[in-house]
């Protein structure tokens, strides 16, 4: 894989005298594309992947290309939100966002439409980089019983208010995790729709679970 050259900060690429009026010259045209989806050097949304590429089938090498370059994209180290679907990321792009040392501790991350899967949403779930996220959407994933539990017992996003899960696999017993979660226990919004929740003891479960005493909104199908 080629390598990625290393990104000057905001401030040294508006400023630089080369590059004054034109802070994207220098960039490849997927580093470029990804700097033009900034809003106010503050969040970050891709929810294309046809902003990269012009193909109907939008392929993990796609998805782990696009991971490599925003694990190491210094113009997103001042971001507090992250909007990233529809791109194949995988779980392989997850782990490699999860390793970067240049990524900012974001408080809304949505990875929704990513095929992430349950390794995918593993890695999330234990990794530090995601403490401080309150706002966490993976609409779409492929998410089941396993990665709801992951997501229950996560050590990492212990700050979480919001959870949207909607139209995954976690099922009953992955239903059950979450309203067991202690880890989960600051949550007000939980969207579970379209999860294969069938067992109406398992929805009263999560209306007055015990763990779950701060949900002002519950949607569960």
């Amino acid at each position: 894989m080629k390598k990625v050259e290393k990104l000057k900060n905001w401030e040294e690429l508006v400023n630089d005298g080369e590059q004054y009026g034109d802070p994207t010259s220098k960039l490849t045209k997927d580093q470029k594309a990804i700097f033009e989806n900034i809003k106010d050097q503050k969040i970050l949304k891709l929810q294309d992947a046809y902003v990269f590429i012009k193909r109907d089938e939008v392929t993990r090498e796609h998805g782990i290309h696009l991971a490599t370059l925003l694990s190491d994209f210094e113009p997103l180290s001042s971001v507090h939100t992250i909007i990233i679907t529809h791109n194949n990321l995988g779980p392989e792009g997850i782990k490699i966002i999860a390793g970067s040392s240049t990524l900012p501790k974001v408080g809304y991350l949505h990875l929704g439409s990513n095929d992430l899967g349950d390794e995918g949403v593993e890695a999330l779930s234990s990794c530090d980089l995601f403490s401080e996220v309150k706002t966490l959407n993976l609409e779409q994933n492929g998410i089941t019983e396993r990665g709801a539990k992951a997501l229950a017992a996560s050590s990492a996003l212990t700050k979480l208010t919001s959870l949207n899960l909607v139209d995954n696999r976690i099922g009953d017993q992955g239903a059950l995790a979450i309203a067991n979660s202690d880890t989960l226990s600051n949550l007000t919004y939980l969207h579970l729709g379209g999860n294969r929740i069938k067992s109406e003891e398992t929805k009263k479960a999560l209306r007055e679970s015990k763990k779950l005493t701060q949900l002002k909104t519950l949607k569960a199908f």
